[in-house]
């Protein structure tokens, strides 16, 4: 029964707002008091310091978007406070843009930031902003709408474009902390934040960049082709158009007795045909299929060279290989230079056949 008064009174004490145990709950805040950010934008400032700016508000909505300065993002997200017409409330943040300057000197402060800030969440989708600052992004985004609707829009239809893939601050975080490199979708700081490519991060610092068919490659690579369009030549001379709806990937591991000289990388691809001849015969789509490997082999050679000269696993080569060859776990994983590798890749394409049958 005594246990039962004191938990009584114990609620009731949490429940009044009273001052000494404000540590244990947060102050209740009306929701008509609170201004809901959706996208947050970390810049640098000076050597050393970093500009916040934040974004709320939907095509629906009026879009806020405040800015603060500080030597640490939480001292800048403070002074945003006194920026905003109410309470700026971040639990409800879906993207984290990080401009390239930033990330020239580093991600890791932002992104963990993220992962021990206690309204944030590590399912956040993180973009590196190219040739520009998050803060310019945010600002033209809001120009028309705002940058939350773009960003997901883009990642909506990553898709669609086979040129993007979304990574969330958990999938970056985890692949530094395990390969010591990783990759992140990139956008223009335009007023669409148009996808261009992937920034490549090596020790939590952006080393290079993967675009155009490599960026393409790294698609393959994780699978993320639902609607690669491929234009290819048949026999005749004509062009035919295929749409890759899927690519699987394996890493093999090439060997020197019990050194390690090589990983081959090698895709199956399964595409439709989208325009061309409506019925072709077997040779022509044998053709086909053999033109589309090459291309994808291509492109998937440009993503691991990339690998090699930048010597950053940004692919997790290494760690794929060691899922399928446990046995080799501490050999893979050990500390050797993928410069000094022979990075590999290969295609095999299939080509619906039931697609000819149906015109």
């Amino acid at each position: 029964m005594k246990k039962s008064v004191l938990l009584v009174l114990l609620l009731m004490l949490l429940l009044t707002g009273c001052r000494r145990y404000s540590g244990i709950l947060p102050y209740a805040r009306e929701i008509e008091d609170m201004e809901l950010m959706r996208t947050l934008g970390v810049d640098q400032a000076g050597e050393s310091g970093v500009v916040v700016t934040a974004s709320g508000g939907t095509s629906q909505e009026e879009t806020e978007v405040v800015t603060g300065e500080a030597g640490a993002i939480s001292a800048a997200v403070l002074e945003l406070q006194g920026e905003g017409s109410f309470y700026l409330y971040f639990g409800h943040v879906t993207q984290l843009l990080l401009g390239e300057g930033l990330a020239k000197r580093g991600v890791l402060p932002s992104l963990d930031y993220v992962l021990r800030d206690v309204e944030m969440r590590l399912e956040t989708a993180v973009y590196l902003v190219r040739d520009g600052t998050a803060g310019q992004a945010i600002e033209a985004a809001a120009d028309d709408g705002s940058a939350t609707d773009r960003l997901e829009a883009l990642a909506a239809d990553a898709a669609l474009t086979a040129n993007s893939m979304p990574r969330t601050v958990k999938d970056v975080l985890a692949e530094l902390d395990r390969q010591g490199a990783s990759f992140l979708p990139a956008v223009l700081a335009d007023d669409g934040l148009t996808a261009a490519g992937y920034g490549i991060l090596k020790d939590g610092v952006l080393v290079g960049w993967a675009e155009g068919d490599a960026a393409l490659g790294v698609n393959l690579i994780f699978g993320k082709v639902d609607a690669d369009v491929v234009e290819v030549q048949a026999p005749d001379g004509t062009t035919t158009v295929l749409r890759v709806v899927g690519a699987a990937t394996s890493v093999k591991p090439v060997w020197d007795g019990d050194t390690l000289t090589g990983f081959q990388v090698h895709c199956k691809v399964d595409a439709n045909l989208a325009e061309g001849s409506a019925m072709p015969d077997e040779a022509t789509l044998t053709a086909l299929e053999e033109e589309l490997a090459r291309t994808e082999a291509a492109r998937m050679a440009q993503a691991l060279e990339l690998s090699r000269t930048l010597d950053a696993d940004y692919l997790g080569l290494r760690h794929s290989a060691a899922f399928r060859k446990p046995w080799r776990k501490e050999a893979l994983l050990g500390g050797f230079s993928m410069a000094d590798l022979t990075l590999e890749a290969s295609a095999q394409a299939v080509i619906q056949r039931s697609y000819h049958a149906d015109g």
